[in-house]
């Protein structure tokens, strides 16, 4: 296990570092300029590269050696923020630049997590996969959903500079840590061939096995459908909507969602002992659409925070054990391709959720909008039966080649 907890060294503190600049070119964005659409730019500069290269990514990152990306990967995000410390320094806030910032780390975030993610499963084993799954998720909650967000924004009160310099050292450092892991060759084997042809490959592969097909499509229902409703639950929640709460509230009961995740990641590993993976897969979709439907059924907080908890509970159940049959069923030449295409594929149509519920919400009201969002969530469970059928294969996946002795 000793190659894993260099990795979940390495990750938590890159994570530490994303949730630092999760908050720090927003708040650069806004003092650079007031207007809505520059400060959106920035924040879809950041996501764009998962949509539009993941799957090349993926090509790339079985091309070269896991601690090489990783190496890379931290180090350039290293030097972007001290090129943007010196624009910073130099001009002040810069829409352009903050863009161009956020493109750049949204591709090497994008390298850094699926090679991440790709080498989890020679590292620890198969039997141990979704208690080291488990662990990644709880490091990337606290990191990067509590710890990052709250020392920025103590950090931004002081300086913008301090922020940013704190982030690019955390980088830097994610990037030593991994000297300590032993050099392993390159997942992908044989002659290299275009890249275009070993994306198709990848995304053949992904068609040919059902329940990734149907994981892809009920994890895509998911992800619009909390696009969708996480809008207008904002307008819903903060007075004067109907549930009332103060801007600090609201932030209070966003952190405590997280808090349901964190919960989850301690329970799942355990959950399959006694409940089939697939059962307890369709419950965290069953719960998780519940828990969207909690705010049409009643305005008190406090049902709304426990239902945001729930929420996040039921996320982190899903994504640790899917991604752990994704890491087992895969073979370790296409892994790279098929994390990187998954996420692409899953998150192709969530640019659509906010625009079908703003679109909703307009013509019939939050309520309307609100019970679209649920209808897209239990749309998922249409795909349900299918995944039953082929259940078996959740526990019956195909090891991964065993090389954790090499590293």
């Amino acid at each position: 296990m000793r190659p894993f907890r260099v990795l979940l060294t390495s990750f938590s503190v890159s994570t530490l570092a994303d949730g630092l600049t999760a908050v720090l070119l927003p708040l650069m964005a806004a003092a650079a300029s007031r207007s809505p659409l520059d400060v959106a730019l920035v924040s879809v500069g950041r996501a764009l590269p998962w949509t539009l290269l993941a799957p090349v990514v993926g090509v790339l990152v079985e091309r070269t050696p896991v601690r090489t990306v990783l190496l890379r990967a931290g180090g350039c995000r290293m030097a972007v923020l001290g090129a943007l410390l010196v624009v910073l320094a130099v001009t002040g806030p810069s829409i352009p630049a903050l863009v161009v910032a956020a493109v750049a780390l949204g591709v090497l975030e994008a390298f850094y997590e699926v090679a991440a993610q790709s080498c989890t499963p020679s590292m620890v084993g198969p039997d141990k996969l979704v208690a080291a799954n488990a662990k990644l998720t709880a490091t990337e909650l606290v990191m990067r959903s509590f710890l990052g967000p709250s020392a920025a924004g103590a950090i931004a009160s002081l300086s913008l500079l301090t922020v940013t310099g704190t982030s690019a050292a955390l980088y830097g450092s994610a990037a030593l840590v991994m000297l300590a892991l032993p050099a392993v060759p390159a997942a992908a084997s044989g002659p290299r061939r275009h890249i275009r042809s070993e994306i198709v490959e990848g995304m053949r592969f992904l068609r040919r096995d059902p329940l990734l097909t149907r994981f892809v499509a009920m994890t895509a229902c998911s992800a619009v459908a909390y696009a969708a409703w996480m809008p207008v639950f904002t307008l819903y929640a903060l007075a004067p909507g109907p549930i009332g709460l103060t801007s600090t509230g609201f932030g209070l009961a966003m952190a405590a969602a997280s808090l349901g995740g964190l919960a989850a990641t301690l329970l799942t590993p355990r959950l399959p002992r006694t409940l089939s993976p697939m059962r307890v897969l369709t419950g965290a979709v069953v719960i998780g659409t519940a828990a969207l439907a909690v705010p049409f059924v009643t305005a008190r907080p406090v049902a709304n925070v426990a239902a945001l908890m729930v929420y996040s509970a039921s996320v982190v159940t899903w994504n640790i054990i899917t991604v752990s049959y994704r890491q087992r069923s895969t073979p370790p030449g296409m892994l790279g391709r098929i994390n990187a295409s998954y996420r692409a594929l899953a998150w192709f149509l969530v640019p659509l959720g906010p625009l079908l519920s703003g679109v909703v919400g307009t013509l019939l009201g939050l309520r309307g909008a609100l019970l679209l969002c649920v209808a897209i969530s239990a749309a998922a469970l249409l795909l349900a039966p299918g995944a039953h059928r082929h259940a078996g294969a959740l526990t019956r996946a195909t090891p991964q080649e065993d090389i954790h002795d090499r590293v």
